[in-house]
């Protein structure tokens, strides 16, 4: 039977379906305030060995997320960069003594290790996942799930392919406000939702640099992995600004934003119509042609709304939520606004007043036309009226 224990040690099954639940609720995890110490002492049969790959921010937070779960053990560790490997080494996560090694694949290699946490740069995602399928472990694989749509194709062959759990850091469907604005929608209280904007602020672009040489504990060919070869330049460790490695604020917030606009507009699989975009380099003029660029607008049309994606802020009462994220529109009805600081419904904002005043005087704005001025000839013009040439009055 499932969950049957043998001679102290639990059954194929019993320990798949105890990953399988941990991956599950893992997400969940990721948004809950620690209530208990972070690292528990747990029966050494009970714990899930997880391994983390790529040792960055992201991957601190998400580590000491499922440290909380009391039947996580973490074991090990990957990074090619000593810098990094460094700053995530917090003296809490030093506890677990993890073995760390340069080349993921010793990872993969051990018998000890039932799921991995990939948090290396974008381009690292699929070749990572793929071979954590083969070497039957679970996985948590940070957002963008790749940066090319060959590689993305890639993974899910090889998921579909495989018996292992993947999931994808998409963490916002857990966290509760945005379950609850989801009900907010779903309840029908704005009606018919035709247009859907993304609003992000930022960008990742870095003016160009001269190439330099590899800082010592920097494995600069084990960055590059799978994209092509370039010379060491500081800014490229800033993966997300370069089509190489990531894919600029689209995929990172983007990941996050188009996904919840998605779950929230019941759109989960459906496919664009029609795609417009349109990008340039307006904040950082003098950027490596080699990043994504700093300022966009994206339009993506579906069967029954359109969604419009730009990095910007929309204008907001100081003690309004923050102006981005993403916001649903329903013409006449109102807005649901949803983001991480909370979510909002706003209705429809009413039209201005305006009163119709006198003409301006003939004069006014700048041009008398027909007016001799004094010493031309009549039928000329005259740059003139309130506030000095030109000038608005």
């Amino acid at each position: 039977m499932s969950g049957e224990r043998v001679c102290g040690l639990r059954t194929k099954e019993s320990r798949m379906e105890s990953r399988r639940n941990f991956l599950k609720a893992s997400a969940a995890a990721l948004t809950v305030a620690a209530t208990k110490p972070l690292f528990g002492i747990q029966g050494a049969n009970d714990r899930i060995r997880l391994a983390v790959i790529g040792c960055g921010n992201r991957s601190g937070r998400v580590f000491d997320s499922f440290a909380r779960q009391s039947n996580v053990q973490w074991v090990a560790g990957a990074e090619v960069n000593n810098a990094k490997l460094e700053s995530f080494m917090t003296p809490a996560r030093q506890t677990f003594k993890l073995e760390m090694t340069g080349d993921y694949r010793r990872i993969l290699d051990r018998k000890d290790v039932d799921a991995v946490l990939i948090g290396t740069p974008d381009h690292w995602h699929h070749q990572q996942t793929i071979d954590a399928i083969s070497a039957g472990k679970d996985v948590y694989v940070e957002k963008p799930a790749a940066n090319t749509v060959p590689r993305l194709n890639a993974m899910l062959d090889a998921y579909k392919k495989g018996k292992q759990v993947v999931q994808v850091g998409t963490q916002q469907r857990s966290w509760d406000h945005f379950m609850e604005a989801k009900k907010i929608l779903d309840s029908g209280v704005l009606g018919n939702v035709t247009h859907i904007y993304i609003v992000q602020p930022g960008s990742y672009a870095r003016p160009k640099e001269e190439p330099q040489p590899v800082p010592a504990g920097l494995d600069w060919e084990a960055f590059q992995g799978p994209a092509e070869r370039r010379p060491f330049k500081p800014s490229r460790l800033g993966f997300r600004a370069w089509y190489a490695y990531g894919g600029g604020l689209v995929a990172d917030w983007g990941a996050h934003h188009v996904d919840v606009a998605h779950w929230f507009m019941n759109a989960d699989g459906k496919i664009p119509l029609k795609t417009a975009a349109t990008g340039a380099f307006l904040a950082v003029p003098d950027a490596d042609p080699e990043q994504v660029p700093d300022t966009f607008s994206i339009s993506w049309q579906y069967d029954n709304f359109i969604m419009t994606f730009a990095n910007g802020e929309v204008p907001r009462a100081q003690e309004d939520l923050e102006g981005w994220g993403v916001f649903f529109v329903s013409p006449g009805r109102g807005t649901l606004q949803v983001n991480r600081m909370g979510y909002a419904v706003r209705p429809p904002v009413p039209r201005t007043q305006r009163k119709q005043g006198p003409p301006p005087p003939p004069t006014a704005g700048g041009m008398t036309l027909g007016a001799a001025a004094p010493g031309a000839e009549q039928g000329g013009a005259r740059q003139g009226g309130p506030g000095g040439p030109g000038g608005a009055g």
